[in-house]
């Protein structure tokens, strides 16, 4: 009879023990699958909220680009007024520095229309080949402009005028800021017409160049020789404004 009880009490903790084991894996396993899937909604959430901010930024750098567009076109623009008013404005000076430099009547100096030397040719068709290639570049056509002072110094190498047209032609690759080029025109102006009414501007153009360049040393030494060489010239003076802006 003790037997039979000491059995059954054995029997029922075990069965109460079990039971107890398959609860606790139960409650377990379902902790763990509650677990999982609030992980797994977590790293949803982040991720829609990562995928949001990288929308965002998407959006922004679009805008940005498109503020950096419309500056850019802004910009140009900008450079391209700079441009007319620089040419409208160096004409201006160049015909106010000519009419004041004239001298007296009668003097053995006195100013006139340029020469041409080649007398066979017809100064009028030299001086509409040179009018034409200059209103290219006033209406701000600067390639036609290069092209057709290149052709009229080919055409009219030994004309009074070529050392305008050369100067010209330096001028219309410097605002186009093809910076070597026009370096080279302005330096055959000195080399080939070092008596012309152009060198003091030539000069300093080269001084301009060299400031685009970043050579400033160069650009001060150039800009002090038009100072030293032509005092009391437009050119002198422009020369002087920029030394005092270093």
């Amino acid at each position: 009879m003790s037997i039979s009880r000491t059995v059954y009490r054995t029997a029922v903790a075990a069965t109460a023990a079990l039971g107890l084991a398959a609860t606790t894996a139960f409650a377990q396993s379902d902790l763990e699958r509650r677990v999982d899937r609030l992980e797994q909604r977590l790293e949803g959430s982040a991720l829609m909220s990562l995928m949001n901010e990288a929308d965002a930024l998407r959006s922004e750098v679009t805008a940005l680009r498109g503020e950096i567009e419309v500056l850019e076109r802004e910009l140009e623009d900008i450079r391209g007024q700079q441009r007319s008013l620089y040419l409208d404005l160096d004409e201006r000076l160049q015909a106010l520095e000519s009419g004041a430099s004239a001298p007296a009547e009668g003097s053995d100096n006195e100013l006139s229309e340029p020469e041409i030397e080649d007398q066979n040719v017809d100064e009028d068709v030299i001086r509409s080949a040179y009018d034409e290639a200059f209103g290219e570049l006033r209406n701000g056509n600067y390639d036609a402009a290069a092209d057709q002072f290149e052709a009229f110094l080919e055409t009219y190498a030994d004309a009074d005028l070529a050392a305008n047209a050369r100067y010209w032609l330096g001028e219309s690759h410097y605002v186009q800021r093809d910076f070597e080029t026009a370096l080279s025109e302005f330096q055959q102006v000195l080399d080939e017409h070092p008596d012309s009414n152009k060198r003091p501007d030539a000069m300093l153009k080269i001084g301009y160049v060299r400031l685009e360049q970043g050579e400033r040393d160069r650009a001060e030494e150039a800009l002090e020789a038009v100072v030293e060489e032509h005092p009391d010239t437009t050119a002198a003076n422009l020369a002087q404004q920029r030394l005092d802006q270093l």
